[in-house]
């Protein structure tokens, strides 16, 4: 090692408080890179093991693959595993005690573990002659069949009726209670296994899922097949698997004239890094170079802070060195090769710090994450060879660039400069100006202060700018997470109950039935049942609004509107009316069913929400209206306007998106009524029902009415936990705000080092200058109040920078969350209150610190001083 470095340890170690400073703060920003980058490995890593889980680990699909020509697609050498699929189509499911599913959906396959076949119990089919059924079966059917059983499956097909025509049902239609199985063949099979295949549930509406063995060897001619392929070290291959995939299939048409199509597995090559459409890849490299762009701009500051810090204070020792013959290329050298001994310490201190620290924040996290994103598997601690380099890189970076610029100015002392040092405060008279007015108001300490900090513009400007970056990055923290909680709150808010039972296409009697009874649970709060159809209306220009004739286009002179006309049972109309203040007397006049319009709400349009009104029609109009039946008839009715509201009943959401549905409340009574006047069975198809809950006991309640429901079971009703949902929101939220508080956090931390590294060490270089002054006769109060005084200056500069930024950055955030959520522009005024008050605490007690470091020192003593 040469003199110059041994010269740089020895200075290192002499000045441990300044470079134990500098390697933590080193140190946190090596932990930060290392947490973003692992974060973003860990999430790829449990999206594509999840994905795996759900779809299997194929990436691509071939379809409609003759039989004859599968043999040319899996021998191909770049293709490790394949499953080759054939469907067999419905059979008959006996005593399925699940109304909306009774039949298998079966299909063929000679590898269901490339499909994502998780085998629970038995084995996997080896054989056309035997079968897995799916775990879903097991637990929903009512068919009590084990593994080992035999069982004989009638195939077929379905069928329905539309105009009086048989027509074809395909895997996507749901059960009909009008619908034929037409028997076509039958097979025997033995169970050997029961599977989750969960990317498979869903292929068939109307049925179970359940597999069957494939052998290659019985393959038939002319028959579509599909054949799923994993590829051979397919990261590798990158987006070279479209043009790959795309070889193969051309090779097949080139042999047969039926076309062989291919499905990739998205999900599994995005979360790869793999796509065709990258653009959320590029988004989420973009995210981590934006979040890694900040820690190098906050890490930079710090470093090169001190290593200027450091070149002040040793430049004698270097203009010295120049003297004996040191190079300009020596001098360069001891700046660089500080930055190597902070980095050999801080780059891997940081690396494991960071990856300890965010490995315990998944940890905890999981459950959060896992219900945040819909996933199977957890979140582990991923860390990538490719993100160790990358982070070592960064590293570098943000050292080399630290260093630069101290280390040509280092280079440049010569041993004349040393010894005036002139070189670290270059001023002119107009530079130090002040204004009177802070002589008047502060006092002559005051205005030493100010100069100081303006003849020490260095130190002044990269205190300033740390404060200033740690203001922004709070205020714009606490403002995100202060807009999502609206935003969450806005989200709830126009859904007013907890859990909901929605019931279709029921015959009417059935209809009422069910619901009836979901209005009989014990666990609700508050019950309300409301039942709708939808009525054309065609109004005239004078029955509408302003607001409608600035939206809408007439039709031949007319508007043409709509109308749900919606019914709540009879103690929620009761309330509703009380609450809007409408005499209920108004609604027994005359023998045209009554009913309430609510004419004003808010409407969402692009984004953005305005109050309107619709009708310009007056109390006691009667309102016409069609209805058209799926059969192609057109059915008339009226109603008759007995009171005009703003007043939303309880079901109506907060606001709608779209201005030509016009909402009409009846009661249960004038419902029934009105579907006697309009044709029952005509009807029946386009009325919906639900029946609205608020709880809090919500799992107690879904038992209930989950209960209630299989007593139906050819009643189409599905059930909605709201709870559950604003759970998961709330949920998303938390996570958010531990990551973005923990970025702010450590950060703020990166900033707090670089404040107090520069006013400490500052207020070290200023020995001389404080012996001066007291050697003239400035008392220790004076001294204290000038120092004050410039802590006073600094917060105060930060503060008038820092806010005005933080404004504009708050003020794009909520732009941002505003195009779907409509709430007034507001700031978090106590954020703003803890910013300032933080600001001059860490000043203050920054300059406290330096201060008493200062006292008792000897003025004789500190005017020898040769590193001030």
């Amino acid at each position: 090692m040469n003199i110059v470095n041994q010269l740089t340890l020895r200075y290192m170690k002499q000045n441990k408080s300044r470079t134990l400073v500098t390697i933590i703060g080193a140190v946190i920003s090596v932990a930060m890179l290392t947490a973003v980058f692992t974060i973003n490995g860990s999430f790829m890593d449990m999206m594509q093991r999840s994905t795996i889980a759900y779809t299997g680990k194929w990436q691509a699909a071939f379809k409609n693959v003759a039989g004859e020509d599968v043999t040319n697609i899996t021998n191909t050498e770049v293709i490790e595993r394949y499953d080759i699929e054939h469907q067999l189509g419905f059979a008959r499911l006996p005593n399925s005690k699940n109304g909306k599913k009774p039949y298998l959906y079966v299909s063929e396959h000679s590898n269901l573990d490339v499909i994502g076949g998780s085998l629970t119990d038995g084995r996997l089919p080896q054989n056309e002659h035997e079968l897995v059924l799916s775990s879903q079966f097991v637990e929903t059917s009512g068919v009590h069949w084990q593994v080992g059983d035999v069982i004989t499956l009638e195939y077929g097909e379905r069928s329905g009726t539309v105009d009086g025509k048989k027509m074809p049902l395909g895997n996507n239609s749901s059960y009909q209670a009008e619908e034929f199985f037409t028997p076509k063949t039958t097979k025997t099979y033995t169970i050997s296994g029961i599977v989750q295949a969960p990317a498979r549930e869903q292929d068939a509406a109307a049925a179970y899922r359940a597999f069957s063995g494939l052998s290659k060897e019985n393959l038939r001619s002319g028959s579509p097949y599909t054949v799923s392929v994993e590829y051979m070290d397919y990261k590798e291959l990158g987006n070279n698997i479209y043009d790959t995939s795309k070889t193969i299939a051309n090779k097949v048409n080139q042999v047969k004239s039926n076309e062989v199509n291919i499905e990739y597995n998205r999900n599994l090559l995005l979360y790869s890094g793999i796509s065709n459409d990258s653009r959320f890849v590029k988004t989420m490299y973009l995210t981590v170079f934006t979040i890694g762009s900040v820690i190098l701009i906050g890490s930079i500051s710090l470093i090169y802070n001190a290593f200027a810090i450091s070149l002040s204070q040793r430049s004698r020792t270097l203009g010295m060195l120049s003297s004996v013959g040191a190079t300009k290329q020596q001098k360069r050298a001891s700046v660089f090769f500080e930055a190597a001994v902070i980095g050999i310490t801080a780059i891997p201190t940081g690396m494991l710090l960071g990856s300890l620290g965010i490995g315990v924040t998944l940890h905890l996290l999981n459950p959060f994450i896992q219900k945040m994103f819909s996933v199977s598997e957890q979140m582990r601690l991923v860390i990538k060879p490719f993100d160790i380099i990358a982070v070592i890189l960064f590293s570098i970076l943000t050292l080399l660039i630290s260093a630069w610029i101290p280390a040509v100015r280092a280079s440049r002392i010569t041993a004349i400069n040393a010894i005036r040092q002139t070189k670290d405060i270059e001023i002119k008279g107009k530079d130090i100006r002040t204004s009177k007015i802070t002589r008047r108001l502060f006092g002559f300490e005051a205005v030493l202060g100010l100069k100081n900090l303006k003849r020490n513009k260095h130190h002044y400007r990269a205190t300033v700018f740390s404060l200033a970056i740690s203001v922004i990055l709070y205020l714009s923290a606490s403002s995100f997470s202060m807009y999502l909680e609206k935003s969450f709150n806005m989200a709830q808010a126009p859904i007013p109950y907890d859990v909901s039972v929605s019931v279709n296409g029921a015959d009417l009697a059935n209809m009422k039935s069910l619901t009836n009874e979901l209005m009989t649970v014990k666990n609700a709060t508050t019950k309300v049942k409301t039942q709708i159809f939808t009525a054309e209306l065609s109004l005239k220009e004078n029955e509408v609004t302003t607001d409608i004739t600035s939206r809408l286009t007439p039709y031949q002179g007319t508007y043409e509107m709509s109308a749900n006309i919606i019914s709540l049972d009879d103690a929620s109309f009761t309330s509703y009316l009380q609450s809007a203040g409408i005499n209920e007397k108004k609604l027994e006049v005359g023998d045209t069913v009554s009913a309430v319009l609510v004419n004003r709400f808010t409407l969402k349009e692009k984004h953005i929400f305005t109050d309107i009104s619709q009708l310009t029609v007056a109390e006691g109009t009667e309102l016409p209206f069609n209805v058209n039946p799926l059969d192609g008839t057109k059915t008339q009715g009226k109603v008759r306007i007995a009171s005009i509201t703003d007043k939303r009943p309880p079901n109506m959401f907060r606001y709608q998106e779209t201005p030509s549905t016009v909402t009409l409340i009846v009661s249960e009574q004038g419902f029934d009524k009105l579907r006697q006047e309009l044709d029952n069975d005509k009807l029946s198809s386009l009325i919906a029902s639900e029946v609205q809950f608020t709880t809090v006991q919500s799992a107690e309640l879904e038992k209930e009415t989950i209960s209630i429901l299989n007593e139906y079971p050819n009643v189409d009703a599905y059930t909605t936990n709201l709870i559950e949902i604003r759970q998961n929101e709330k949920d998303r939220a938390t996570v958010i705000s531990v990551f973005l508080y923990g970025f702010v956090i450590l950060i703020g931390l990166i900033c707090t080092a670089n404040i107090i590294n520069t006013i400490s060490t500052g207020m070290a270089l200023r020995k001389r200058e404080f012996a001066m002054l007291a050697s003239i006769g400035m008392t220790p109060k004076s001294m204290k109040r000038m120092i004050r005084y410039e802590g006073l200056f600094y917060g105060m500069k930060s503060l008038i920078y820092g806010l005005p930024v933080s404004l504009c950055v708050i003020f794009i955030i909520y732009k941002i969350l505003s195009r779907n959520f409509s709430f007034t522009f507001t700031l978090p005024w106590d954020a703003f209150l803890l910013a300032g008050m933080g600001v001059f605490f860490i000043v203050g007690t920054t300059i406290l610190y330096a201060n008493r470091k200062q006292k008792g020192q000897n003025i004789v003593e500190s005017l020898k001083s040769e590193n001030s």
